[in-house]
């Protein structure tokens, strides 16, 4: 029921058109036949006119594939194409083909225009093919056989089809980064920035930070230089150091497609970002801070655990320094004064090269009282070890 429902309408539909052109239009022909619509919704990006139901104006932003129904065709076509006038001349240059031609009945045949991958998944046009008036054609190629007299010919039905004008195409940013406290001046390279008349058909060129659509900047002056290709120029500012930015071209056709994520309607399996399925965008450097200084090293604690003055038995005065294991290497300073000997006593059970007293005799009483530093065998030197020892003036030797 539903079927014979759908046929009915269209049925209705074919007999209200052909009432209402049974005189022709002026520059019609003979092949201006067929009936196109969309077959459903057709699903544009934010800020693009939409498509009006039985309306093919504005397919040509579509997202991903579109669906046709054509009326009135007077065969069962097995092929078909598009033929899109590129630069306005009223000739068509560009072919596009039709996948899955078929007829639903005598008066329905159903076709898809299918997105251009891998090159662009996103769109069934080419970006050559900026809209307007285009043919839509359907073909049946009918071979040589015993019921065909004529040998091989084709069968060929034809009729306008009004795609609707893009909204412009953007399709990268150079550079896709820097310091966004100096102006940078981005090529931006797409296509159908003019209008068939030469007119622009952007008229601002902007940035919107990724996740804050708040955060509009537009650019401070652009030009466009081709059909291909602007020179933008922004003034980000330095208060949106390490920020991205989503960028976009927007005319009286509509704003430049750079999806986040997918309008309603839209198929799941239709990319993101622009027609490529790439996001393009602009980062801003993250802010410049100065590191913390490397923190200093901490010294190696003291191996001196005390200090005392003796005096031999023949009246040499020397220094006893007890230590948790000082190495015959080691470099010893007294009050910045380095001593006329070492030597060492009580070597480590556990390491015979440390030794845990030491016994220095001369010029120590020249720095003392003072700080005791070590220098171990890895040129490392120890934290000062304070010894308040002051030697007897008379008894010192000279």
């Amino acid at each position: 029921m539903k079927y014979k429902a759908l046929s009915l309408f269209f049925f209705s539909l074919l007999i209200m058109v052909h009432s209402s052109a049974a005189k022709p239009a002026s520059g019609s022909s003979a092949q201006q036949g067929l009936i196109v619509i969309p077959a459903g919704q057709i699903v544009v990006a934010p800020n693009q006119p939409a498509v009006l139901p039985n309306s093919t104006v504005g397919i040509i932003n579509a997202l991903c594939d579109v669906k046709l129904y054509i009326l009135s065709c007077p065969f069962f076509p097995t092929s078909g194409e598009i033929l899109c006038d590129t630069n306005g001349d009223g000739i068509p240059e560009l072919s596009i083909p039709l996948k899955n031609v078929r007829s639903i009945s005598s008066l329905l045949v159903e076709a898809t225009i299918p997105p251009l991958s891998p090159q662009l998944p996103g769109t069934a046009f080419p970006l050559a093919c900026c809209g307007g008036i285009a043919r839509l054609v359907l073909l049946k190629r009918v071979g040589a056989g015993d019921d065909n007299i004529f040998g091989e010919y084709t069968l060929k039905a034809s009729c306008p089809i009004d795609l609707g004008l893009r909204a412009p195409v953007v399709i990268s940013a150079s550079p896709s980064g820097g310091d966004c406290a100096i102006g940078q001046n981005l090529q931006v390279p797409g296509a159908c920035f003019l209008l068939e008349d030469g007119k622009p058909n952007v008229t601002a060129v902007f940035a919107v930070e990724v996740g804050n659509p708040a955060n509009v900047i537009q650019a401070t002056r652009f030009v466009i230089l081709n059909n291909f290709l602007i020179d933008a120029f922004f003034q980000i500012g330095a208060a949106n150091a390490g920020k991205s930015f989503l960028i976009y071209a927007s005319g009286p056709n509509g704003t430049s497609r750079n999806l986040t994520t997918l309008p309603q309607g839209a198929a799941a399996t239709c990319p993101l970002g622009n027609e490529q399925g790439v996001q393009v965008t602009f980062t801003c450097n993250k802010p410049q801070t100065t590191p913390d200084p490397p923190a200093a090293p901490k010294p190696t604690p003291s191996p001196i655990v005390d200090c005392r003055l003796e005096r031999t038995d023949s009246g040499t005065m020397t220094l006893m320094l007890t230590t948790t294991g000082v190495s015959r290497d080691a470099e010893i300073t007294i009050g910045g004064v380095k001593p006329k000997s070492l030597k060492f006593k009580e070597p480590d059970t556990d390491n015979p090269a440390m030794f845990h007293t030491v016994i220095v005799k001369g010029k120590m009483c020249k720095g003392l009282p003072g700080m005791i530093v070590v220098k171990d065998r890895d040129e490392k030197t120890t934290e000062a070890f304070a010894c308040n020892q002051t030697c007897d003036v008379a008894m010192t030797m000279p």
